[in-house]
């Protein structure tokens, strides 16, 4: 029979392929510690162990805490420059995903309502760069925003409320509501207003901003209607930028069944109010205090909005009048820094908000926003609020020189010039008064003073003048091809970006 396999070659493979199994078998089972289908766990060591090449004759054994390791890059995230650098530049913590506000808190971007006001005249110009930024869904659910303007628009799924479009006869007719009357002239004669340098471009209807005022009190009139389960609403204008998760840890402070009113502080005839384009916050007790109230709101106070200029006065008249008062201890008149009134690049930077958390800044250019929007996505708010000083150091240090022509940072605090020199008094940490009255004769004498006076950090010169401060403001400089450059004199500014180091949280 074996004299019979060897002869039918076609056995021969399968003969094979049977002695191999059964070998294999055989080793398997003397190998096994366990049944059938078990597969031990690999042993994962609490310390990894990494030999370390180095110069030395003998090795030298490093040891790692993957976890540690790991904290330390979250709790120092990238922050990114606002210079754009030549090298591409891979962040720090490439193999985590975004930081989403849908966090388990005791509040988050599902409890507010964001309410987002523009209009016609600024739409195309300014609103584009928040839909794909600080109104994308990563950061809050699009349920959650509303968009208000004078004038209905749709960009891809997002519908724009003409806010005024309920407005009554007697309102519609007067002078200061005319740009909105000429609103369907302009479009039924196919003009833009983008001013984006395109055939057809216009600049819209003359005094759009004078239909601002009208806005305000539909708006939270509306959103308080619509989106009643709300516990916060949150207002920002076009040219503002929210740090919501920042916001947001801050408003977990307050009862949002309670009447707050909170922004960064204005007055205006006597009334303390939260200033439109630094953003504001309204609790939802505050809108049943008021607007849940009184149904009629927006007709009652008709007489008294077309009287005055300013909606987020008007708001905060008639908030107070319904007894919701302004400010983190209901009826403050303090200011508090964190909503800000002004771009980071007009904005003191100062030892005594270098610390504090931000919540806004107005007159945000699209680069701007896209910038904030980048710094924000690369921050582990787990770790701590986005503050001053983390601005700064992203936005302001990376233009900071020690001295640069045609450029004027705005210092104020003190002024030497060729007049007053000698009655000039200067501060008790002035080395040498000498020094401090001679500042007006040039570049350098001005910057020698502000060396010489321990709490300077900068300087600026024009002429015969020296100002010098002990806060940090970026200002802007002159391009090179700018007309003024041919129309005055230059203006030199100066930095003393070491002493800021010492200030401390």
């Amino acid at each position: 029979m074996l004299r019979a396999f060897y002869r039918d070659n076609r056995m021969v493979p399968l003969g094979i392929m049977l002695l191999t199994f059964l070998v294999f078998v055989y080793h398997f089972e003397l190998d096994r510690q366990g049944p059938l289908g078990e597969i031990p766990a690999a042993a994962v060591p609490d310390k990894l162990v990494v030999d370390t090449p180095r110069t030395h004759s003998s090795p030298v054994v490093e040891i790692v805490d993957p976890v540690d390791d790991a904290a330390e890059q979250l709790a120092h995230p990238a922050i990114p420059s606002a210079v754009p650098s030549s090298k591409p530049k891979v962040p720090a913590n490439s193999g985590t995903t975004t930081h989403s506000l849908h966090l388990p808190k005791t509040i988050n971007s599902d409890d507010v309502v964001l309410m987002f006001k523009t209009g016609a005249t600024v739409l195309w110009k300014r609103v584009p760069i928040h839909l794909a930024t600080s109104l994308s869904p990563n950061r809050i659910n699009p349920n959650n925003v509303l968009l208000y303007s004078d004038y209905p628009e749709t960009i891809g799924d997002w519908d724009f409320i003409d806010v005024l479009a309920n407005t009554s006869d007697a309102v519609r007719h007067s002078e200061n509501f005319q740009p909105y009357r000429q609103q369907e002239d302009y479009e039924s004669r196919q003009n833009y207003a983008e001013i984006s340098n395109v055939p057809g471009d216009s600049a819209g209807p003359a005094g759009g901003w004078k239909l601002d005022k009208y806005k305000f009190l539909p708006i939270v009139q509306h959103a308080g209607r619509n989106r009643p389960d709300a516990k916060w609403y949150i207002f920002m204008e076009d040219d503002s930028y929210i740090f919501l998760p920042n916001l947001l840890r801050h408003l977990e402070r307050f009862d949002h069944r309670e009447p707050w009113y909170l922004g960064s502080l204005a007055w205006i005839h006597g009334d303390y109010f939260a200033h439109g384009g630094s953003g504001f916050a309204i609790s939802r007790g505050a809108w049943e205090q008021s607007f849940g109230k009184d149904p009629n709101i927006v007709e009652k106070y008709q007489t008294f909005t077309e009287a005055h200029g300013c909606g987020d006065h008007i708001l905060g008249h008639v908030l107070k009048e319904y007894g919701v008062q302004f400010g983190e201890t209901h009826g403050d008149n303090r200011f508090r820094y964190g909503f800000n009134p002004e771009s980071h690049w007009s904005t003191w930077f100062e030892q005594a908000n270098w610390c504090k958390p931000v919540y806004s800044w107005h007159h945000t250019h699209s680069k701007d926003v896209a910038r904030f929007y980048e710094l924000e996505k690369s921050w582990n708010f787990e770790q701590g609020p986005l503050r001053f000083q983390d601005i700064f150091k992203a936005m302001i240090a990376p233009y900071l020189h020690s001295r640069v022509v045609w450029w004027d940072n705005w210092s104020s605090k003190f002024e030497i010039r060729s007049n007053n020199a000698q009655d000039a008094k200067p501060p008790s940490s002035v080395k040498s008064t000498d020094t401090w009255r001679n500042a007006w004769q040039s570049v350098d004498a001005c910057e020698a003073a502000c060396v010489s006076w321990a709490d300077c950090v900068q300087w600026s010169f024009y002429e015969d003048r020296c100002k010098m401060d002990s806060m940090i403001l970026l200002g802007s400089g002159i391009p090179e091809s700018d007309s003024r450059r041919q129309t005055t004199l230059p203006w030199v500014s100066g930095w003393l970006p070491r002493r800021v180091e010492n200030w401390e949280c």
